[in-house]
Parts: C-alpha cells; sequence; structure tokens
C-alpha cells in the first residue's frame, strides 16, 4: 500500500458500502450527548445520514475504502475527538471547479451548518442518497452539492480523467476531481446562485474566486484546500498517476 503523505493522483476510486456501524452502550451514549450538546448551541442542525470509513488504502489499483452506514451525529463525534478507539476515516468527495483566468472556486459555510465560517469547495459529504450498487458513487454526490448550493450543472465543466486524493488533517481524506468552467470568474460569478440543500437549509453565504498564485488570499479553511492550490499553481498534481 502507498502511505497518504502527500496529495496522489489517482485513476480510480471504490468505496463498497459494508454493514451499518454498531456501537455499544457507551459509545453510543457518547455520541447522544455530544449530540444534544452540539444541537444546544446549533438547533438547525439535522441528524441525516452518513458514514464512517475503514480499511482506507491506496494502492496500484486506486484508492479503496469501505463505508459503514452511520449517522451525522456519530461521523461528527468522530471527527471532533469522540470514539477514540476507532480509527475510522472521514472520506469525502470534491468538484474542484476551475475557471479559464485560473482561479479556484470556494464557498463560505453559513452560520447554520456544521463548519460555519469555513471557505472550500462546494462539496458535501456522502449520504444514502449516493449509494449505487452497493458502493458510494462520488461522481452523483458532486453533481447534486454543485447544483444545491452554487446552481452549477456539473455536464457544463470539462472534468480531469484522474482524481487527486489529498490529506486534510488527522483522519480526513478529500476526493478531488478537477472540473474545468470555460469561463472566467466573472462570468461564472454572475451564473451562481446560491440554493438550499433538500431539507431546505442553505449551507453558503458567500462565494469567492481564489487565485491559483495568491494562496495568502485563501480565507478561513480546511487544510486540503491550501495543498488543493498549490497543486493547481503548478500543474503538477502528482509524479504518476496510479493506474
Amino acid at each position: 500500500m502507498i502511505p497518504l503523505d502527500r496529495p496522489i493522483r489517482v485513476a480510480r476510486i471504490d468505496i463498497a458500502v459494508g454493514p451499518p456501524l454498531d456501537l455499544d452502550p457507551e459509545e453510543r451514549a457518547a455520541v447522544d450527548r455530544h449530540w444534544a450538546a452540539t444541537v444546544a448551541a446549533n438547533p438547525t442542525l439535522w441528524n441525516g445520514s452518513a458514514f464512517v470509513f475503514e480499511d482506507v488504502a491506496i494502492t496500484e489499483d486506486g484508492f479503496r475504502a469501505t463505508a459503514r452506514p452511520a449517522d451525522f451525529a456519530t461521523q461528527l463525534c468522530r471527527l471532533r475527538g469522540g470514539l477514540p478507539d476507532r480509527r475510522f476515516h472521514h472520506v469525502f468527495p470534491v468538484a474542484a471547479v476551475t475557471t479559464c483566468d485560473r482561479r479556484l472556486l470556494l464557498g463560505r459555510q453559513a452560520g447554520t451548518t456544521a463548519n460555519a465560517g469555513l471557505s472550500y469547495p462546494p462539496s458535501g459529504s456522502f449520504d444514502a442518497d449516493d449509494v449505487l450498487d452497493g458502493r458510494l458513487d462520488p461522481l452523483g454526490n458532486m453533481r447534486r452539492e454543485l447544483a444545491e448550493e452554487v446552481g452549477i450543472d456539473i455536464a457544463d465543466l470539462e472534468a480531469d480523467p484522474a482524481w487527486w486524493v489529498i490529506p486534510s488533517g488527522v483522519g480526513r481524506i478529500a476526493l478531488v476531481r478537477r472540473h474545468r468552467s470555460g469561463l472566467d470568474a466573472a462570468d461564472l460569478s454572475a451564473r451562481i446562485a446560491i440554493g438550499a440543500d433538500g431539507h431546505g437549509a442553505v449551507e453558503l453565504d458567500a462565494v469567492a474566486f481564489v487565485p491559483f498564485d495568491a494562496p495568502l488570499a485563501l480565507p478561513a479553511t480546511v487544510p486540503y484546500v491550501s495543498l488543493l492550490v498549490a497543486l493547481l499553481a503548478s500543474e503538477d498534481f502528482a509524479p504518476e498517476i496510479r493506474p
């Protein structure tokens, strides 16, 4: 297996859906306590379907993992340091939309979201709607998230053939695929329509286009975004594509 200590370019993503996650009573109680405190601070959050990930690996065949169905409360508790004896990862797909004048589209998370104030490419975690023939469908997820969050039809963009697997802090992995717009930032911005998700919640309160060569212009963000901008600036996404 290939260690994920840097961005790695791969040709294939394969995430099988395993059996639902089964927490023991103490773990469930810890999740419930964490969720109660979280909702008390932000009552707009809701506990929908989610996944945690195990058996994560990059091999000569590409990226693979097993997704265990769970709920958002469990996923969030694990992300914030709960369930310390569980070695789960958080794996999430990202459509990196870039413009012809070399800018990356970012969306700032609204105050009602779990990541309020952070900016990163419009995207969302896998949920039950992304299961297709026993596997998670990252392209379907990206299509939905772009349409919901910014009103962009992914069919109007040119997708790069390969994926970038980018570490984003301990236990967090972004599956990034660049999608190129033929428009410049001003024209694409004029077509963006910030929308609501399937539950009526508006996830973004602003969008921005960050130049590839101006990493200091990045707003508050998450770790993989800085790595992504550096890759875009260099056009050297990885020295090889895993078959």
